[in-house]
């Protein structure tokens, strides 16, 4: 253990080329959404807007069945490669139509192969690692998607400008390609073993086994509420910002700046945490901080407190998704891993449609102050809940491991 503690993550092959190249994705992606927005804002209103965070969003849920069966079914290499050239299609594709419909329908194309791809290399990376190092790599890639989705936005807008949309939609495809080449480099595979009985089904088997689990069954549910009260609030965050504040474009993003450089420092402590019970509490500490900090955005009046509330939020969210994701696939067995990730993506993705939904409906009846204040008190009492069930979990396992031994 001492020396699994000691080796760096960087000392593997295939991690120096996988935790790059996913960040360098994501980066695109961030490029490719800026492009989009902006292509679909002018001359469409609102509702064509929603219709594009749909179609970025419903493909993930749609896929849930499927996605995990055919990333434990197949040859990891063979799934990352047929996946990442369904992207790179896609997003050539998108770069030369223009109409909306045609638009919706690529992007869908495109989430599908990200529902696939997402938790094939989320299976792939323990292989690569080993089970000790997960939590570490998962930190720090978070980490690092989060700088490069950062550098993405940031230069988004400048690529539109310089080169136009389609220019800009060509990175993103050329991102998907190099993940492709990346996929074909990769030494490490993971297979069906020959032989072993499979677990049936596909969702069903991703959601038996967090079940299962005697801290994912408290924290998984958990998450699905919080991801309702949670981000609601993103719905309101411009309205807040320029509307209540008075605060112009410019410290809109600051804000947008601040949450980000936050979640990158959250990702990368997250890394840090050694063991489950660590990690579980760095999901309820994440909740607590977003939650407590929406409230401080929500009664924020001058820019310093905003920030300060925002840099929070983001230090929350960077912990919660690298604690619950290391959590995700440290307590799963590796036959059904990919199933479980696929689960708890689409899961997500589907009470994060029920919050854009709430989110508008909130911000109508409350403004968007109340809706900030009231969302973030119901995630800090969900906080105070989910740790309260944690701390009871590790009495009972201690119960049980007593009782054994009294046996």
């Amino acid at each position: 253990m001492k020396q699994t503690l000691q080796t760096s993550i960087w000392s593997f092959r295939d991690i120096r080329l996988v935790l790059p190249a996913r960040a360098l994705s994501y980066a695109g992606d961030s490029i490719a959404m800026i492009a989009l927005m902006l292509r679909v804002s002018d001359g469409h209103g609102p509702a064509a807007v929603t219709a594009l965070l749909l179609a970025f969003a419903v493909p993930t849920v749609v896929m849930i069945p499927f996605a995990g069966r055919i990333v434990d079914g197949f040859d990891s290499r063979t799934v990352l490669v047929w996946s990442g050239l369904l992207q790179v299609v896609a997003g050539v594709g998108l770069a030369f139509v223009h109409d909306l419909v045609n638009t919706l329908a690529l992007v869908c194309v495109l989430q599908i192969g990200q529902a696939v791809a997402g938790p094939a290399w989320g299976a792939l990376i323990p292989r690569i690692v080993g089970e000790e190092l997960v939590g570490r790599t998962t930190g720090t890639s978070q980490a690092l998607i989060g700088v490069a989705t950062f550098a993405g936005s940031a230069a988004g807008g400048v690529l539109v400008g310089w080169v136009g949309s389609r220019g800009a939609l060509l990175v993103d495809a050329g991102t998907f390609l190099a993940l492709v080449v990346i996929a074909q480099l990769v030494r490490t595979r993971r297979r069906p073993e020959p032989g072993a009985a499979r677990e049936r089904g596909g969702v069903s088997a991703g959601l038996r086994a967090i079940f299962g689990d005697g801290i994912l069954k408290i924290l998984v549910p958990a998450l699905w509420m919080f991801v309702v009260a949670g981000e609601a609030v993103n719905v309101v965050e411009v309205f807040l910002i320029t509307g209540e504040l008075g605060l112009g474009p410019a410290l809109y993003g600051a804000a947008g700046a601040a949450t980000g450089a936050g979640a990158i420092f959250g990702a990368w402590y997250s890394g840090r945490l050694n063991g489950d019970r660590a990690r579980a509490v760095g999901v309820v500490v994440g909740m607590a901080a977003i939650g407590g900090s929406s409230v401080l955005m929500g009664l924020a009046g001058n820019l310093v407190t905003l920030l300060i509330g925002a840099t929070t939020i983001g230090v929350g969210s960077g912990m919660l998704n690298a604690a619950t994701s290391s959590l995700v696939v440290t307590r799963s067995a590796e036959a059904v891993r990919g199933r479980v990730i696929a689960a708890l993506n689409g899961t997500i993705r589907s009470f994060s449609i029920l919050a854009m939904l709430l989110g508008g409906l909130a911000g109508a009846l409350l403004g968007p102050r109340g809706t900030f204040v009231t969302c973030g008190a119901a995630c800090v009492v969900a906080a105070a809940i989910v740790g309260a069930l944690v701390a009871r979990s590790k009495d009972e396992s201690k119960d049980s491991e007593l009782e054994a031994l009294s046996h």
